[in-house]
């Protein structure tokens, strides 16, 4: 996995290169046929266009973070990592099945080891929005008997002046 920004950047540059290369064989195939690479392989567009788009926000998200000096968590450069080869593979199986089969268990194998690599820290975050939220849906109801609590003072000491009051 790349560590630094300069292999982080050969590392997209590679892949979106490799992903690149690829859309003109796509348009070569097609440009005869009156079938669209649309209507023959949905499911692998379909799969490349959500892989792109997901590469793309992680992608955005690691720069923005990087360049605030955050560091960035692993489970998004893992998102990053995963769906640029998962386009690309997608648009390889449209070319070559087999290869892309075979691209894809791969794939599988690379997932498999970020996300039990990830697992650890993204429930640690996970578990820390969840104390957040419960202290703060704590303090929110304690606000509420507060209220309350003062509501009912309130009306017990007017009904308390009223029914003591000589007359």
């Amino acid at each position: 996995m790349p560590s630094s920004l300069s292999e982080t950047a050969a590392f997209h540059g590679i892949l979106s290169f490799s992903i690149l290369v690829f859309i003109p064989f796509l348009l070569l195939k097609y440009q005869k046929a009156n079938v669209s690479a649309f209507d023959d392989h949905s499911i692998m567009i379909l799969a490349f266009f959500i892989a792109t788009l997901t590469y793309i926000a992680a992608m955005v998200t690691e720069f923005k973070l990087r360049i605030r000096d955050i560091k960035c968590p692993n489970f998004i450069v893992s998102i990053s990592h995963l769906s640029a080869p998962l386009a690309a593979i997608s648009l390889v199986m449209i070319f070559f099945l087999y290869l892309g089969l075979f691209l894809l268990l791969i794939w599988v194998g690379f997932f498999v080891k970020l996300a039990i690599d990830s697992y650890q820290e993204l429930f640690q975050l996970l578990g820390g929005a969840a104390r957040r939220a419960s202290e703060l849906i704590r303090k929110l109801l304690r606000l509420e008997t507060d209220k309350e609590d003062q509501i009912e003072n309130q009306s017990s000491a007017t009904s308390g002046t009223t029914s003591d009051s000589p007359v």
